[in-house]
């Protein structure tokens, strides 16, 4: 990605919706975590967390880093996670490992996570790579921990479940059609939730939390 390295910059230009993006996802990451305790023989832990496709760290300093220990983060462009460390700052100590890999290339460390947080990403994965990037998730979790999908989705206004973009080789998937990927990747939904505050002129955000389907049903 070309981008500037600030929140902006990995933002597309839509830098404002910062805040109210990160509000209510630490709502949802709360909710959802609460939600799976009910069911899981394993309380939640807050040790560490993985920031999929985390650009320069805004989901680490503004959400993940004021639920978990230490955050490692991946990022396929090496000049983004490279202004990661400073662009933390006062947040810089709850930072772990960084990755710069691909998220179809990333290969996580099996029971190292209690959470994985994926935004604004998976439309640069092919359906196959997603499932795929999926499953290496899972068995990435720890006992109680879940994977999270932050991304933009296509509406009624759309007949399709798939909407290809030629310029950038992204694709917006429909609800059904991510639901799909999930249940091919032996993911349960825990908790599902649209934002709330958003434009009506952009893509709506669809917020998920996955667990893997043998143990969603403990």
């Amino acid at each position: 990605r070309n981008c500037p390295p600030t929140v902006d910059g990995v933002l597309g230009g839509f830098g404002k919706v910062d805040p109210v993006d990160v509000r209510e996802s630490a709502l949802f990451l709360q909710d959802a975590r609460a939600e799976y305790a009910k069911s899981s023989v394993v309380a939640p832990r807050c040790e560490r967390a993985l920031d999929g496709g985390a650009g320069i760290g805004r989901v680490t300093k503004n959400l993940l880093s004021h639920h978990f220990d230490k955050v490692d983060l991946v990022e396929g462009n090496q000049r983004l996670l490279d202004a990661a460390p400073d662009f933390l700052g006062e947040r810089r100590e709850h930072l772990g490992e960084l990755y710069c890999a691909t998220l179809q290339d990333f290969l996580p460390e099996e029971g190292r996570y209690d959470c994985i947080w994926v935004q604004w990403v998976v439309i640069y994965l092919t359906d196959s790579d997603f499932v795929a990037f999926l499953q290496r998730c899972a068995r990435a979790l720890r006992p109680g921990g879940l994977v999270f999908i932050k991304e933009n989705v296509l509406d009624t206004r759309y007949s399709s479940d798939l909407l290809k973009d030629e310029d950038d080789s992204s694709v917006t998937r429909s609800p059904r059609l991510m639901r799909h990927i999930f249940r091919s990747a032996g993911l349960d939904i825990v908790l599902e939730r649209h934002q709330e505050e958003w434009s009506d002129d952009m893509l709506p955000v669809l917020m998920c939390a996955l667990a893997p389907r043998e143990l969603a049903a403990l």
